[in-house]
């Protein structure tokens, strides 16, 4: 038996805890917490911390296998600019992607991370996630706007999730890269797999940028260019938007994560909402700060009532795995956004979007989310300073 105290314990689910104590099993299963006054010398075995405690992170949206492109300047501006420097800085070596992977993993479950939805185009990720002590909901990805390849492209995204499936028969399922990137036929493959297969979760790149929108409703602007200048066959949309791009293709009984929604309006997550009883939108603060130089309209999607999650996205576009990083961006750029809810979208709000809630994302008796401290803790304001550091505890 362990315990832990600090100066405030943050369950997630309850109200904070001054002077609390958190007492562990040898499995990191958590057996009591309780509120000791301070008198923390009277109780055996107790390590105390100047900080506050709270459950491990979910970080609800990544891209693992890009770790090797940490730091990586696209060319062009936005999300086309970006698309187009991950194409083209993707051709490494085996041996240093696996690298980068490894450290990533590592660099993320000290930082206190204790799952991660991770974005899959290949298996590159596959055997250090079956060494780590991370647990991972894995979105096989699809993408290819070329009609002629969607079955190709379908047929080696259900032998990625196979493999996947081997070892994490409850954690891996397909997934649609955006709005944007799918022909109809591939559409079609996705739809039909959905609606049959046993895991009904999706991950989504959705409202990232204003491309995105111009391109559906006008077959116009940066995305059409370079598709266009790819020499890439592909029917050119009009009048459309992403919100029917999603309701015309993915089954309403769908598990639904919507990632980024840097443009997306009040009024379009209201009626995604309405269609998908569970719906997740994923915010990627840093990552929406570095390709497209905004952030989305959280204060609006927080009044919505819509289940809100953190991703940190890739190393391509973030620079660190950090969810304290990401809670400090949205905490200094919403003034009406506390860190208790900032806390909720990276722990507990993750931890139900990727069906992780029953062991992870909130300190309680009978889960073992993981004891994240967090130091240099501010609290007058009960919020992070730039200062302040998380570091894994179990």
């Amino acid at each position: 038996m362990k315990r832990f105290a600090a100066n405030y314990i943050f369950p997630v689910t309850s109200a904070p805890i001054k002077n609390g104590v958190i007492e562990v099993d040898e499995n990191g299963q958590i057996t009591n917490i309780f509120e000791q006054g301070g008198n923390f010398q009277e109780i055996h075995s107790t390590q105390f911390f100047n900080g506050v405690i709270v459950p491990g992170f979910v970080n609800t949206h990544c891209h693992l296998e890009l770790s090797h492109l940490k730091g990586m300047k696209p060319d062009k501006p936005g999300i086309a600019g970006f698309i187009e420097a991950v194409t083209n800085q993707r051709k490494v070596s085996d041996e240093f992607i696996h690298k980068c992977i490894e450290d990533s993993l590592k660099e993320a479950y000290q930082a206190g991370t204790s799952a991660i939805g991770d974005i899959c185009n290949t298996t590159d990720t596959l055997p250090h996630k079956l060494e780590s002590k991370i647990e991972f909901f894995n979105f096989v990805e699809l993408f290819g706007i070329d009609p002629a390849v969607a079955q190709n492209t379908f047929e080696n995204g259900i032998r990625v999730l196979n493999q996947f499936k081997k070892h994490f028969p409850k954690q891996s399922s397909l997934t649609p890269h955006s709005t944007y990137s799918l022909s109809k036929p591939l559409w079609n493959h996705i739809h039909n797999h959905l609606k049959s297969e046993e895991i009904k979760r999706a991950s989504i790149h959705y409202g990232e940028s204003k491309a995105e929108y111009e391109f559906l409703e006008s077959g116009s602007g940066p995305l059409y260019n370079r598709y266009k200048g790819s020499k890439i066959n592909f029917e050119v949309p009009n009048n459309l938007t992403p919100a029917q791009i999603v309701i015309n293709n993915i089954p309403p009984h769908v598990k639904l994560l919507l990632i980024h929604n840097t443009f997306s309006q009040a009024d379009e997550i209201k009626l995604l909402s309405e269609q998908y009883s569970n719906l997740t939108l994923v915010t990627c603060p840093e990552s929406n700060q570095i390709i497209e130089k905004t952030l989305p309209k959280l204060s609006k999607f927080k009044d919505l009532k819509v289940n809100i999650a953190i991703g940190t996205d890739s190393l391509a576009s973030a620079t660190s795995l950090s969810m304290l990083n990401q809670i400090n961006i949205i905490l200094d750029n919403f003034n009406d956004i506390d860190f208790e809810t900032a806390l909720s979208w990276a722990t507990i709000n993750g931890a139900k979007a990727l069906g992780f809630n029953s062991k992870l994302g909130s300190i309680e008796k009978g889960k073992s989310p993981g004891l994240v401290l967090i130091t240099n803790f501010d609290f007058k304001n009960m919020k992070p300073t730039k200062d302040s550091i998380a570091q894994r505890l179990i």
